[in-house]
């Protein structure tokens, strides 16, 4: 249990084996190991050890739940319903339970239900920072940016530094004509930066650098076409490079702290500002890659814990040009990740990448890609920048 809370998956993973060598039918560790397959991606086996804990303990409330999480990954909301119905019938007061119902009635259009499961949630857990910005989301879907504020209030009275109760409420803010406001967390000018990097001594030119870096992205043991625990349609996605970093993955890294360095120099501190008012002396970086090809994107979505993000593009292909109005290719801020009324008017931005470019900008910035075309792919390499103290 300390390894699956430290993320020490692989030892957990051994230790929870030899366990169920000797008690195959353990409740306990089948559930457990359930959740670390799920956290490494291996959904299948992980729907194995927690059907067999299941079917070792049926009343196991944390079990169902866990098993309701899964399913969600894989979008069969029926089922996972049912698992977390089927957690609240044994455990009434089980507030996970709550929230992740509300967030499958959620992803079926079941607003008003979504909602009420995460009042019942809080209700029960009054800390529970997930139930409240979902509920957020779910008021902007239900175009009831009053509620939605409110909601970002609860979940920052939990969580000043929740990423998506900023970004709900900067959305929140957009549609209840309080656009100045809105404008002090979404100023786009200030606050997304273009910048290149320092490439290595021993590359001559950028597109060899970039062409080595497309190898070692495409030859990365852990790329992965459409995982389900990732927001990417059209694409594959690796894990974080940095966990076991190859030489170029590190000169990578090296020549993206340079650049986020510059950055946060040349910030000046904002107490009461999410971005400005939280500039870290120390962080700890992560490297995800992407590949996407015709017609893949990255719907909207923000990086929640972290304070900034960026991504750095290994090769763009030329269909995603400048004086394409549609934007094609191109990174889009400012569209949240839910559905907002046909009629809703937020402020929108795009950026267009090439090869080389380094983009980086506020972790609650809603951002994602629009669809391109053509037979070339598109690789980018994002980064996520946590405090330390």
């Amino acid at each position: 249990m300390e390894y699956l809370g430290l993320g020490k998956l692989k030892r957990a993973e051994g230790l929870l084996a030899r366990i169920l060598k000797v008690h195959p039918k353990h409740p306990d560790a089948l559930h457990y190991q359930g959740v670390v397959m799920y956290q490494q991606g291996r959904y299948q086996e992980s729907i194995k050890h927690l059907s067999a804990a299941l079917s070792a303990a049926p009343d196991y409330a944390e079990a169902h739940n866990s098993f309701c999480i899964v399913l969600m990954e894989q979008r069969n909301y029926v089922e996972a319903i049912a698992h977390a119905e089927q957690a609240l019938t044994i455990r009434p007061e089980f507030s996970g339970a709550h929230a992740n119902l509300g967030n499958a009635y959620q992803e079926q259009g079941e607003l008003g239900r979504a909602v009420a499961s995460y009042r019942t949630a809080l209700a029960f857990d009054p800390m529970h920072r997930e139930a409240a910005y979902r509920m957020a989301s779910a008021y902007l879907a239900l175009n009831d940016p009053k509620q939605a504020l409110a909601a970002c209030a609860t979940c920052l009275d939990i969580d000043p530094h929740c990423q998506h109760a900023l970004a709900y409420m900067a959305i929140s803010l957009q549609l209840s004509g309080r656009c100045d406001e809105a404008r002090g967390l979404y100023e786009y000018d200030r606050m997304i930066h273009r910048t290149s990097i320092e490439i290595p001594r021993r590359y001559e030119e950028l597109s060899q650098y970039n062409q080595a870096l497309g190898k070692a992205v495409k030859e990365h043991p852990s790329l992965v076409w459409e995982p389900f625990n990732r927001v990417t349609r059209g694409g594959a996605v690796t894990g974080d490079l940095l966990l076991q970093p190859t030489k170029i993955v590190k000169s990578l890294e090296h020549a993206l702290r340079g650049a986020i360095d510059s950055y946060r120099n040349s910030l000046s501190a904002e107490p009461s500002h999410p971005l400005l008012g939280r500039i870290p002396d120390k962080y700890r970086l992560t490297l995800i890659a992407s590949i996407l090809r015709a017609g893949g994107h990255h719907p909207p979505h923000i990086h929640e814990s972290a304070w900034l993000s960026g991504v750095y593009y290994v090769s763009v292909p030329d269909t995603v040009k400048c004086e394409d109005r549609a934007h094609a290719g191109w990174l889009e801020f400012g569209r949240p990740d839910c559905p907002l009324a046909e009629d809703a008017k937020i402020e929108l931005t795009a950026q267009q990448p090439y090869a080389g470019l380094a983009l980086l900008f506020p972790s609650y910035f809603f951002h994602g890609t629009i669809p391109f075309e053509g037979s070339e792919e598109r690789i980018g390499i994002a980064f996520d920048v946590y405090p330390e103290a």
